[in-house]
């Protein structure tokens, strides 16, 4: 693991346990329709799952690498 204290300090993490992390995507779309926010603003539905850098909803799936400058609200 690499932790990051200032821009000019990277070093390794020793002694540490690592972690899984699963997200199970509980169903895939229908189709993988690529959704993008410039064109919808407001997209609505259920959270399926996480695959990589894609939220995975019914409707479609979103990168949300594409969006790291913005401000992206999520409500349950």
């Amino acid at each position: 693991m690499i932790y990051h204290s200032s821009v000019s300090a990277l070093g390794l993490l020793h002694e540490r346990d690592s972690v899984a992390i699963d997200y199970p995507v509980l169903q895939y779309p229908d189709r993988m329709r690529l959704l993008n926010l410039e064109k919808i603003p407001e997209i609505t539905g259920h959270l399926q799952g996480i695959k990589g850098q894609y939220l995975i909803l019914y409707s479609g799936v979103i990168n949300i690498r594409k969006y790291g400058g913005c401000c992206v609200e999520f409500a349950r």
